[in-house]
């Protein structure tokens, strides 16, 4: 059986992954607030902002993968930029990185 096709969707503090074909929603995740939710499907990533956060989520399940509250940045849109070759992967290690760091110090990673 193929794998199935989702389109992702941010919408008022969730993600959606809707079917392709059928246009059935396949899982919703919340993430904050009901505000603006920008997302970018980047390899095996699909990213999302809302409220000046960003989580990592899987496209397939939506589970999350690591969220970055971006301490001391406020809460305005963020922008999710792709690299020349289309992959945030250099952004994801970092965040990763820095999220992991700041979850040993107990500070502000979930």
């Amino acid at each position: 059986m193929a794998p199935m096709k989702l389109m992702h969707i941010g919408i008022k503090g969730r993600v959606i992954g809707i079917n392709r074909s059928s246009g059935r929603i396949q899982w919703e995740t919340r993430l904050k607030g009901s505000g603006f939710t920008n997302v970018s499907l980047e390899g095996k990533h699909l990213y999302a902002a809302t409220k000046g956060e960003l989580w990592a989520l899987n496209p397939s399940t939506g589970s999350i993968l690591w969220h970055q509250s971006l301490p001391g940045k406020g809460y305005g849109y963020i922008c999710l930029a792709n690299s020349p070759d289309g992959n945030l992967g250099a952004l994801s290690a970092q965040l990763e990185s820095d999220s992991q760091a700041g979850a040993a110090a107990g500070g502000g990673a979930v």
